[in-house]
């Protein structure tokens, strides 16, 4: 059955309902395939309001992997990450200059790339997240969501050599228009990197769906709808293409099985682990079905 919206990646006002969504406050938000161009987006979509409360303090301090990250608190986690195999990966096509994270939560990452010779900024929408950041790193972050307001004020045009994204753009109501703000700010020859999660495009999700739609049932999440829309390769490609990028790189890569998170029935969690084995093994060796990719985009 047809879904009336207005796809931001392709214009199109028709979308499939597939059997994925979110119960959230009392309200039921659904997961809208574009018949056109195949995004995935959540229909209707939370408010700005609810969107900041979102992020707030507890979202960065709660350690449960049914509502949160996983075992640890998101700032114990990162705390501790060494950051240093992914900024290698920056210096493959970025080696100095500014240096912009959007979503940079308390700036773990920009510390090590300031150390690593980068002139570093932050964007993030937690205040607690941005202020713990400032006070006890010394950074320049901004306290803001990232939107068109900070585009040639906060975020000089033609400004940075290199954006990053960590499991960032599928948390924006407009993608594409985020991207093509970001396309604003780089200098020519700059890049954009952006991890996103492609948990739909596994052989396990892949075959729930089918089961679903057989049976009439549906996935529907009870955590908060923190990704507002699910990305595929295609459909990655298609929106820095669209956002005025010269040429995109997309690499999947797949969690190993003792690392997914199991946060449904039995025989559901079950089914996922058996499957992610030969899921983790087509997408070492052949790059295909993904729970993760990397986009690297150039203006």
């Amino acid at each position: 059955m047809d879904f009336e919206y207005t796809c931001v990646l392709c214009g199109n006002n028709k979308g499939n309902k597939i059997p994925f969504g979110y119960a959230f406050k009392g309200r039921e938000l659904l997961g809208i395939k574009c018949t056109k161009c195949g995004l995935i987006t959540i229909q209707p979509q939370p408010s700005a309001d609810e969107i900041t409360e979102m992020y707030a303090e507890e979202y960065f301090t709660t350690a449960d992997k049914k509502t949160h990250h996983g075992e640890h608190d998101y700032i114990t986690s990162t705390a501790q990450a060494d950051y240093s195999p992914i900024i290698n990966s920056f210096k493959k096509y970025v080696t100095q200059g500014n240096f912009l994270e959007i979503g940079c939560a308390t700036g773990s990452l920009l510390v090590q790339l300031r150390n690593s010779g980068f002139d570093v900024t932050g964007i993030e929408i937690s205040e607690f997240a941005a202020k713990t950041g400032r006070e006890k790193h010394g950074l320049n972050i901004i306290n803001a969501s990232f939107n068109s307001q900070l585009i040639g004020n906060e975020l000089p045009l033609n400004h940075f050599d290199a954006i990053y994204l960590g499991d960032v753009l599928e948390h924006f109501t407009n993608p594409i228009e985020a991207l093509e703000d970001m396309h604003k700010i780089l200098k020519k020859g700059g890049y954009v990197f952006a991890e996103v999660p492609t948990t739909l495009n596994l052989i396990s999700s892949r075959l729930a769906f089918v089961y679903y739609r057989l049976s009439g049932k549906k996935m529907t999440m009870t955590l908060p709808p923190y990704h507002l829309t699910e990305f595929f390769p295609a459909s990655l490609r298609k929106s820095f293409k669209r956002a005025g990028f010269e040429k995109s790189i997309i690499k999947q890569y797949c969690k190993h099985p003792k690392t997914i998170p199991l946060r449904h029935s039995f025989l559901e969690n079950a089914a996922k682990l058996i499957l992610q084995y030969p899921n983790y093994f087509l997408t070492k060796y052949f790059g295909i079905l993904g729970d993760r990719m990397t986009g690297i985009a150039k203006k």
